[in-house]
């Protein structure tokens, strides 16, 4: 890998240190605009958190928070201010996990649910020999990550967003970077029908985060790795993930998992990170 520092890198991509978003925003757009800015991301963000806790009636979980998504990468300037003031630290403990076990990255590259490709241009820019691509779901942050790796000066990263995507989403890679996607995938019910669904047993996690754990290891060649960041406590619900990923043949591999915590925004949140290589074991009921 090359020797890129992290704190220079995100520097260069435009994350700083942000201590209040609405400061920000009203310093780079103006008073009058930053005003309408932070209005109507105050009510996407409600209906964001309403649609979490009581559902969405026809709107797949997948997709209720999209609106938000959208409005916050509409342009790069704003996606990385918003990144800046939610995800300055996440970022760094991430890349300093991908530094740690940069030796599982190799081959093709795919960074499912990229963003706006800070972490995907970073993988490009210390592996020069790999074709990196980075999918996402949100056309808008697909658009910004294309402005940064021109920024950047990244040459061997592509972004795509479905239904154009090409090939890409039925292509298999020798490297899965998952971060931060399974909550969104994995069809919880309304927080209002299930108060606690961390509390969960095992089982019952495993069966539902089994269709995700499927589709992502079949993204995978044979042989090569999934490198998985979640935002999870230690708990029931992040057994249910790994034994989930085991079940569709993706074994952890041994003193990769970290734990970590940082701010987001103003709350402070716990992530696992793991590498997993797949096997082809795949468990099928019955199987002791």
């Amino acid at each position: 890998m090359l020797d890129l520092d992290i704190k220079e890198y995100l520097s260069q991509a435009g994350i700083r240190r942000i201590h209040e978003l609405d400061t920000a925003l009203i310093e780079t757009f103006g008073q009058d605009e930053g005003e309408k800015h932070i209005e109507r991301m105050t009510k996407l963000y409600d209906q964001s958190e309403n649609r979490l806790i009581y559902g969405a009636e026809d709107t797949p979980y997948l997709h209720r928070q999209q609106e938000l998504v959208d409005y916050l990468n509409q342009s790069l300037q704003m996606s990385l201010l918003a990144a800046s003031y939610y995800d300055r630290i996440f970022f760094k403990r991430v890349l300093e996990y991908l530094v740690r076990y940069d030796s599982y990255l190799a081959g093709d590259l795919l960074d499912i649910g990229c963003g706006n490709g800070i972490l995907t241009c970073f993988l490009a820019l210390c592996h020069p020999e790999m074709t990196v691509a980075g999918l996402d779901l949100s056309q808008n942050a697909i658009l910004a990550a294309e402005e940064l790796a021109a920024r950047l000066a990244v040459h061997n990263v592509h972004f795509y967003a479905p239904p154009y995507a090409g090939g890409l989403q039925q292509k298999c890679c020798d490297t899965l970077f998952s971060c931060r996607t399974v909550h969104e995938n994995v069809q919880w019910r309304a927080l209002c029908e299930e108060p606690d669904p961390m509390s969960l047993p095992v089982e019952e996690q495993t069966k539902r985060h089994s269709a995700y754990a499927k589709e992502l290891a079949a993204r995978i060649k044979p042989g090569g790795y999934l490198i998985s960041v979640e935002r999870y406590e230690e708990d029931n619900a992040y057994a249910g993930l790994c034994c989930a990923l085991e079940r569709a043949g993706l074994c952890p591999v041994r003193g990769t998992h970290m734990q970590f915590s940082c701010k987001n925004g103003d709350n402070t949140a716990t992530f696992q990170a793991m590498v997993f290589q797949k096997t082809g074991a795949v468990w099928r009921e019955g199987n002791v």
